[in-house]
């Protein structure tokens, strides 16, 4: 069986073309100073099956998303740490809710999880794709490194690790 591609647009993507959007109002910093996104890997599970002297693999029925993670640069102010760390600290001090109480009874004002898009851009800075990491949540803030014996003057970058239930393409 041959297929034809769709392929209509044959430029590559860029890696620097792209913007991060999330809650603008509570996460202005994270936007702004947002550098790199890693796109997670994708697993598809298996079911190992045990036949005679060997295991036969079927395919799983469950995709399993790996974390996604955003570098920013930090400002001297540290106020994307601080965003970031206000997020953390509002999730652990509101009292738990089942998931589907939380959706409807917080306003997106104090949500602990908020979509996160990816909106890649092409060759002439427009908007070509977008990617919505579902109800995103931050995992981890990453070790931020302060040294004197550095020899040139870059700014430092910030890991930040995020959960998510699902992602899809706009």
């Amino acid at each position: 069986m041959v297929t034809e591609t769709t392929l209509q647009n044959s430029n590559f993507l860029q890696p620097s073309g792209f913007k991060v959007v999330i809650y603008r109002k509570r996460f202005a910093n994270l936007e702004f100073f947002a550098q790199s996104v890693s796109h997670p890997s994708i697993s598809l599970g298996q079911a190992q099956l045990a036949y005679r002297r060997t295991d036969l693999y079927e395919p799983g029925d469950k995709l399993v998303y790996d974390d996604l993670t955003i570098d920013c640069i930090m400002d001297e102010d540290l106020h994307v740490y601080q965003e970031l760390l206000n997020w953390q600290t509002s999730i652990i001090d509101q009292k738990k809710k089942s998931p589907l109480s939380r959706v409807s009874s917080l306003t997106e004002e104090d949500a602990q999880e908020y979509d996160i898009s990816v909106i890649i851009l092409n060759n002439s800075n427009i908007a070509s794709r977008e990617i919505v990491y579902k109800s995103a949540f931050p995992t981890s803030i990453g070790t931020m490194l302060l040294a004197t014996n550095v020899g040139s003057v870059e700014p430092i970058t910030l890991p930040i690790t995020f959960r998510y239930n699902t992602f899809s393409f706009k």
